[in-house]
């Protein structure tokens, strides 16, 4: 590579009366622009783009990486502390920094080179700036222009670009609102989603969210791109037109934002993940991905492994822990055996009988904490081995349009796991031979469970997040739930804090009619609790039924939870309780002696607990 650095200096020499960091923008474009090669530097105008450095290199259209340029003897050992610089070097795989003299490489948020081609205190008599070093920046330059990132083949890989892409998006996100008013696009989604799922949604949230949205929508539409483009190419105007049509709700509010140009400062951000998932051989990085045959469960993994990199902070404050397979299989197997012998049930789950006075389905069944539908999935997977087993396999497509959609609910907070849970059971759901007809949907919702269920208002933007909540609602309200399964999160600092599950809870805080008079009794507002209690709740109205949770084992023997022992007591004719342990706090020990791990990365132990509600003429 030969760059004209004589050339460079002598124009950075020229505007150095100027004092600014723009008018040596032409400068650096010039030393870095290669036609010959299809290399442009993009001066990026910050009024029409949020969250972005100062150039954007491509190569043929072809995104390289970024450049972020500070004015002529600044000091880049104090830039590199900054809070701009460090979202920069999280965001952006592949970046340079300069004070035009000065060029510091980073690859994936580390320095990589760093080399000087002149120094302000050593000019010559005349004043010029003396040349050092050239070979070694053209090097720099020269590495930084061919840097071909990350070889994706493994979904880690993958999670790990993604994640880089959706922090760029966030950070976009964030930016732009800080520079419009709150009539803008991008305010009146944010009051959508406030109004709908979190009343109180901070703009840094609310940025989190929507990176998500889109992340996580673009990686859905690229796996429907895959089976079925048919070699169309992967563009972010046509990314809405691949989502699954299970979707409907992730399909409009994508649409909306995607390709309508609804927020156009981000859309350069956009583009980059587009890009990435361009590239990527999405059949064998998600290989046997929807057999049922598998022990572990890639979209999962996927996903874990994004969100501890997206946002670990996140991960722990909506307690997303995966739970492992056994206990799943555990519990739902449990579920199964329960509903065949004590309610005399004999397809189990699968079980499709018709209440005779309201002609509903007798089993419904919802994990009101879906995650990525790792429950939701398993049920599935039980209801088809009954279905077999009493010789009604080939009757699954007529069976899942007839008696499974319409019984089968999963409700969620997180956007990414929301899309991914549709995405999951939709593709197990084809694998095993059904075929989606016209416009039907998978029963999994974006709603906040721990919200009374009310109609929500259909504002502007917030109104495809409106009927998402509004019909979960009527689930959660009105549809006779059986079965309430799943592994809730974990949060003693809980945020759901609304009048109505705090008025549930307080049944927790009384024992035979008296106030339990205890001083600290905050460990009754962790999350687990009120899903707990929402469960609870649910199968009261309904009559009957089981809830099966695995949470916290705290609950067991904390005096703190004695009312709510007996709360459950008298809303449960049998209660199961499984202690995992794994407390290291208490630093439990198992029997022989050695340590007692958890099933989850956590220092807190667990218990599966199974309760069931019969029928009261039983």
């Amino acid at each position: 590579m030969s760059l004209p650095f004589d050339t460079y200096l002598k124009s950075i020499q020229k505007n150095l009366q100027k004092g600014s960091e723009r008018s040596h923008y032409p400068a650096l474009k010039n030393l870095i622009d290669d036609p010959l090669h299809g290399i442009d530097a993009v001066i990026e105008e910050k009024g029409n783009k949020a969250g972005i450095p100062d150039f954007t290199v491509k190569r043929r259209e072809l995104l390289v990486g970024y450049i972020e340029a500070k004015d002529v003897g600044i000091d880049l050992k104090q830039i590199e502390k900054t809070e701009q610089l460090q979202r920069y070097l999280e965001a952006f795989p592949n970046l340079v920094l300069t004070n035009y003299l000065e060029f510091r490489w980073y690859v994936e948020g580390k320095c990589r080179q760093t080399e000087v081609l002149a120094d302000l205190s050593t000019n010559s008599g005349d004043g010029k700036l003396q040349i050092k070093n050239a070979d070694k920046i053209a090097a720099l330059l020269d590495q930084f222009l061919n840097y071909s990132g990350e070889i994706i083949s493994k979904p880690e890989d993958l999670a790990r670009q993604m994640a880089r892409l959706t922090k760029a998006i966030r950070l976009a996100t964030t930016t732009a609102l800080d520079g419009e008013d709150n009539k803008g696009e991008l305010h009146q989604l944010k009051q959508g989603f406030s109004e709908v799922l979190l009343p109180d949604l901070s703009d840094p949230d609310f940025a989190d969210m929507y990176a998500q949205t889109i992340s996580y929508g673009l990686f859905a539409a690229r796996v429907g791109h895959a089976q079925n483009s048919g070699g169309e190419t992967f563009t972010r105007r046509t990314a809405g037109t691949y989502i699954p049509a299970t979707n409907p709700f992730l399909k409009r509010l994508f649409n909306t934002i995607v390709e309508t140009d609804a927020v156009s400062k981000i859309d350069w951000a956009i583009d980059d993940l587009v890009l990435l998932l361009s590239q990527v051989d999405m059949g064998s990085i998600l290989e046997d991905f929807g057999r049922r045959t598998r022990q572990e469960d890639p979209v999962v993994h996927f996903y874990e492994t994004f969100l501890a990199a997206f946002n670990a902070a996140l991960r722990k404050s909506r307690g997303v822990y995966y739970t492992p397979e056994p206990v799943v299989s555990f519990i739902v197997r449990s579920l199964d055996a329960i509903l065949k012998e004590k309610f005399d049930l004999p397809l189990g789950l699968a079980d499709n009988t018709r209440d005779p006075v309201t002609n509903k389905p007798r089993v419904q069944i919802l994990d009101p904490a879906t995650g990525t539908g790792t429950f939701l999935y398993e049920v599935v997977k039980q209801i088809y081995r009954n279905l077999e087993e009493m010789g009604m396999g080939n009757q699954w497509d007529s069976y899942v349009s007839e008696n499974l959609l319409d019984r089968l609910f999963g409700f969620e907070l997180l956007m990414a796991p929301y899309a991914i849970a549709h995405l999951k059971l939709g593709l197990q759901l084809q694998e095993l031979g059904y075929k989606f007809k016209g416009k039907q949907r998978l029963g999994i919702y974006l709603t906040n469970t721990l919200d009374e269920a009310l109609k929500k208002s259909e504002i502007l933007f917030g109104q495809f997040v409106a009927q998402e909540a509004n019909e979960a609602s009527v689930i959660k309200r009105d549809t006779p739930v059986m079965v309430i399964v799943g592994n809730p999160p974990y949060s003693y600092q809980s945020t759901n804090t609304g009048d109505w599950i705090s008025g549930l809870i307080r049944d927790y805080y009384q024992v035979d009619g008296l106030p339990l008079d205890e001083r600290n009794p905050k460990g009754l507002q962790d999350d687990y609790v009120k899903f707990i209690r929402f469960g609870q709740w649910r199968i009261d109205r309904t009559g009957s039924g089981i809830l099966a949770f695995i949470t916290n084992h705290g609950y067991l023997d904390n005096p703190t939870f004695r009312g709510m022992r007996q709360s459950l007591d008298q809303t449960f004719d049998e209660i199961y309780i499984m202690d995992l342990h794994g407390n290291s706090k208490k630093k439990e020990v198992a029997p022989d002696g050695s340590p007692d791990k958890n099933v989850f990365d956590i220092q807190q132990g667990v218990a599966v607990a199974i309760m069931v509600k019969y029928p009261k003429e039983k």
